[in-house]
Parts: C-alpha cells; sequence; structure tokens
C-alpha cells in the first residue's frame, strides 16, 4: 500500500490540476474578493470531496453511479447550480469597500461585497465539488487502480487512506493556488478588469452547465 502512495499522490496532484468548476471559482474568488474567502472555498471544495470519499469508501458512490435516476439527480442539481453561480457572476456589479475591514486591508484588496461571507464562500467551494457527478466517477475509476489486493490492509481501509490522501492533496492545491492569486491581485483591482472577469467566469460556469447536461442525455 506505502509503495503505490507516492504515485497515487502525484496523479492526484495532476488531476486536481486540471481546469474545472472548481478551478474556475477558486480563480474567481481569489481574484475579486481575495485571499480570506478564496481560502474558504478552497476549504468547502475539500470538504466536499471529504463527503464524496465517505459516500465511496460506504459503497454509496457505486450505488449512485449505477442508478441511472440518482445519478441524472446529481447531474441535474450539479448543472442548475453552475448555472445559477454563472447567472450570478455575470449580473454581478462592482461592490463597495468592505467597511468591516481596515484601511489597509481596503487599500490593498479594493472593493469588496459586504453581502459575499467566508461562509458562503465555503458554501460555494462545498457545492460545486459536491454536486460535481465526475468526482464520483473519479472515485470509482481512479481509486480502485491503486488498491493492492494482497497488503495486510483491507480494500476499505486503503480506499479511506487513498480518499483522505486525496482530500489532502486537493485541498493543498486550491490552498496554495489561492494563495498565488491573492499576491497577484493587486495587480487587477480596476473595475473593468473585475466586470469582465465577472462576465468570463460566469460564460465558463454556464459552459460546465451546459456541459454536464449534455453528459446526462
Amino acid at each position: 500500500m506505502l509503495s503505490v502512495l507516492p504515485v497515487f499522490i502525484v496523479t492526484a496532484l495532476m488531476f486536481a490540476m486540471l481546469p474545472g468548476p472548481d478551478f474556475a471559482l477558486i480563480v474567481r474568488t481569489a481574484l475579486i474578493y481575495g485571499k480570506r474567502h478564496a481560502l474558504f472555498s478552497s476549504l468547502g471544495i475539500a470538504a466536499g470531496f471529504s463527503v464524496h470519499t465517505t459516500l465511496g469508501v460506504l459503497g454509496l458512490s457505486a450505488i449512485i453511479a449505477h442508478s441511472p435516476l440518482l445519478f441524472n439527480l446529481v447531474t441535474w442539481a450539479g448543472a442548475a447550480y453552475l448555472a445559477w453561480l454563472g447567472i450570478q457572476a455575470l449580473r454581478a456589479r462592482p461592490g463597495k469597500p468592505d467597511k468591516t475591514a481596515s484601511s489597509e486591508e481596503q487599500g490593498r484588496m479594493g472593493t469588496e461585497k459586504p453581502s459575499f461571507s467566508p461562509a458562503k464562500a465555503f458554501r460555494q467551494g462545498f457545492l460545486t465539488n459536491i454536486l460535481n457527478p465526475k468526482v464520483i466517477l473519479y472515485f470509482l475509476t481512479f481509486f480502485p487502480q491503486f488498491v493492492v489486493h494482497d497488503a495486510e490492509m483491507s480494500v476499505t481501509a486503503q480506499l479511506f487512506v487513498l480518499g483522505v490522501s486525496c482530500c489532502l492533496v486537493t485541498g493543498g492545491w486550491f490552498i496554495s493556488l489561492s494563495l498565488m492569486l491573492s499576491r497577484v491581485r493587486r495587480y487587477f483591482e480596476s473595475e473593468t478588469f473585475r466586470r469582465w472577469l465577472e462576465r468570463i467566469t460566469g460564460v465558463i460556469f454556464l459552459g460546465f452547465s451546459v456541459k454536464l447536461l449534455a453528459s446526462s442525455s
């Protein structure tokens, strides 16, 4: 088991770095709302993945994947949520300065939207990940390739270790991405950039939504 773990971690990191809804959410959150909100979104993504891990270890992911009704329900819910994020981004307008932040933070972070709390950022990350049916298929197709059947650990225990490792890798990647983007955020604080970023990410979210619906048909 331990012999395949390094290869699994490297491969999981490569998968985590692939552009997708989670990636788009972190880019938008980090560049528009700042480091703190992006970190909460990253934790939400990791929390969503931990739920997928639990479902996979318990065998519930296989039940969902092999049930057209349940899998389509997850797909439609995910598509609806991504469409909602896309519409919200397209309708967004630059906000007023966050009065709860210090003057130094306001100068560094530019304008904020007071209604967008860290809790909401966490919820967006969690829902974007938990409602992604591709994560269910990812667990079912990717994880078993690294299970050692003649190991002392049971298959369930191995899947749990792989799941926890993947949660840490995924969360670590998005936290690192949040930190990297927050360092360059001060170069993109103009209202014009923020407006165009909202529009671009809105279109991207809508595109992911359409792609999910197309995959379920």
